[in-house]
């Protein structure tokens, strides 16, 4: 009787092991499937249209000619029909600062970009020199 008693034991606690792991998989797909749900709608979202970058390579080429410069970079920037500019010159290392330059830049800037706002940063040795906002 202790046989049977144990055996029914041990069937009963099986089948209630397999009855646990039948419903703890079908959570976790269940889960899975929630998840796919809202990585696909996170994909179907609308994504707002990058920002175009353009080179100017004429003021770039201006900029450089300036015997204090030692580099310039122009990027053009289109953001959704409004376009900005930013202008990163660098200094030679050998060279003195001198207001007037930052002058002439604007000058140059202005005579290219007369209504678009411009971020001009000039740098020397890798310090920050003047950074300037032109509306």
């Amino acid at each position: 009787m202790h046989v049977i008693r144990k055996s029914l034991m041990l069937s009963m606690l099986a089948a209630l092991l397999i009855a646990l792991a039948a419903c703890s998989s079908g959570e976790e797909n269940t889960e899975n499937n929630e998840d796919a749900e809202n990585t696909q709608e996170e994909q179907e979202e609308p994504k707002e249209p990058a920002a175009e970058l353009e080179s100017d390579a004429d003021l770039q080429e201006q900029l450089q000619a300036e015997e204090e410069v030692e580099d310039a970079m122009v990027q053009v920037v289109d953001d959704q029909g409004e376009q900005s500019v930013n202008i990163d010159i660098t200094i030679g290392a050998d060279q003195e600062w001198n207001e007037e330059w930052l002058t002439k830049y604007q000058e140059m800037i202005r005579e290219k970009y007369p209504d678009q706002p411009v971020d001009l940063i000039v740098a020397q040795d890798g310090s920050l020199i003047t950074q300037e906002t032109l509306e």
